[in-house]
């Protein structure tokens, strides 16, 4: 039991680490100076967003795609590999709940709702595990059509990157506060600057914080090379809100972004604190001071902590899709919806590890 329980601990205790690497200055840069980046990916050698993500496997995908839908492309195939990661752990779990009933076959506990709870765990397991399954298969579907592939094609040109338990993670810090000339690179502000005939570059000086901001105080200090009496000083007005508009998408989106990332880095910290208190629980059960049975609740209690930390960087990489859409980066924010990623609830039944084992 020891060997199997150390294959499941390597199977799933080493896969989340990873997700968390340094920052990339090259990626940095495709938000923090916009400006000096090309309108259109393929001009002027000038990277897409997406390779802010550093993974191959998503360059393949759009590569196929042709570039189309690109942000539901991302957002699928982010989708795809949480509910792959979630599906090993859940797997893992089950392994675990299966060997806790056959240690208590023939034995006869103090408390005897423990049978019963396993009972349920295992038969909770079964049910998720098919979902996830389900849901894995919908976003391959999308995935495929989008690329032009059957599913045993898309199955083929995908399958080192689902084998790899590592979660899509953008290679750059997030940042604080964003120039203003970031909007710029938004078509919004160009279609209103022609519609309006205003200068696209005509923007405030000023940054954007995820923090909340006044948009009237912002639009009214954009500087116009003109500012035209009776109709043309509405159109400005009208420039100035699309303006401000746009600027409060942005900080809606580093908000979240901002958000999301420090959701991820407390599940970090809570699978550092699960591991560790799992390796001291095995040094205790080879002395016996606790059974196996109680072993593989500690066992389940690391796969819960390392299953809130795949759906927080699952989150987290879904923020910065939107991200980069919301600074004009050529990803459509509304193309997310086409493949949107619902993270699943956490399981309930693996909150309930025994007290009773705990404290025997």
């Amino acid at each position: 039991m020891a060997a199997v329980c150390g294959v499941l601990a390597v199977a799933c205790a080493s896969t989340s680490i990873a997700m968390v690497h340094s920052s990339s200055v090259l990626a940095a840069g495709m938000f923090v100076n916009p400006t000096a980046r090309a309108r259109t990916p393929a001009s002027s050698g000038a990277q897409p967003w997406w390779a802010g993500f550093e993974d191959e496997s998503m360059n393949r995908l759009m590569a196929a795609s042709r570039a189309t839908a690109t942000s539901g492309v991302a957002a699928a195939y982010i989708a795809l590999k949480v509910k792959t990661l979630e599906l090993v752990y859940l797997e893992n779990t089950r392994a675990a709940v299966v060997r806790q009933t056959a240690l208590l076959q023939g034995s006869t506990l103090a408390h005897d709702d423990f049978a019963k709870q396993i009972a349920a765990r295992e038969a909770g397991a079964d049910h998720t595990i098919a979902t996830l399954k389900a849901q894995r298969k919908s976003y391959i579907a999308y995935l495929a059509a989008q690329c032009r592939l059957s599913e045993a094609a898309f199955n083929a040109l995908l399958a080192d990157a689902l084998q790899d338990k590592s979660l899509p993670r953008f290679a750059a810090e997030v940042p604080r506060e964003l120039p203003m000339a970031v909007l710029a690179n938004r078509s919004d502000i160009h279609i209103a600057a022609a519609l309006y005939d205003a200068d696209a570059g005509t923007l405030p000086n000023g940054t954007i914080s995820g923090g909340t901001t006044d948009a009237t105080d912002e639009a009214v200090d954009i500087d116009m090379p003109a500012q035209p009496q009776s109709a043309q000083s509405k159109q400005y007005a009208q420039y100035a809100q699309v303006v401000a508009q746009a600027r409060d998408q942005v900080a809606g989106a580093l908000r979240h972004l901002r958000m999301q990332s420090d959701i991820a880095s407390t599940a970090y910290a809570r699978v550092a604190d699960a591991r560790a208190d799992f390796e001291a629980a095995k040094q205790r059960r080879d002395r016996g001071e606790i059974s196996e049975l109680q072993l593989m609740e500690d066992f389940q209690g690391l796969l819960l902590d390392l299953h809130v930390l795949a759906a927080a960087n699952g989150e987290l990489a879904m923020a910065w899709v939107v991200f980069m859409g919301s600074i004009g980066n050529g990803a459509s924010i509304d193309a997310v919806a086409s493949a949107q990623y619902t993270p699943a609830t956490p399981f309930p039944f693996l909150h309930k590890v025994s007290r009773k084992l705990r404290n025997p």
